[in-house]
């Protein structure tokens, strides 16, 4: 049987799924394409982080400054 076309560090695993039923192949492919969920933090601790990063000032003193120098 001929070899795929895949990167040679890839051709152990072409070569392990070709070993396998097909129902069972695809059964690996579907979970190999499936996107993880994105974690999160549950609403209830969300309030605690609130002020944890500083990340600028008063947005309207910065521009004021700002227009007031030039």
């Amino acid at each position: 049987m001929a070899r795929s076309h895949v990167p040679e560090r890839l051709q152990p695993l072409v070569d392990q799924l070709r070993q396998l039923p097909p129902q069972e192949r695809s059964l690996v492919v579907r979970a190999a394409n499936q996107q993880r969920p994105l974690s999160g933090i549950p609403a209830s601790e969300f309030q605690e982080l609130i002020g944890i990063v500083n990340l600028g000032g008063n947005a309207v003193e910065d521009c004021e400054a700002i227009y007031d120098d030039v």
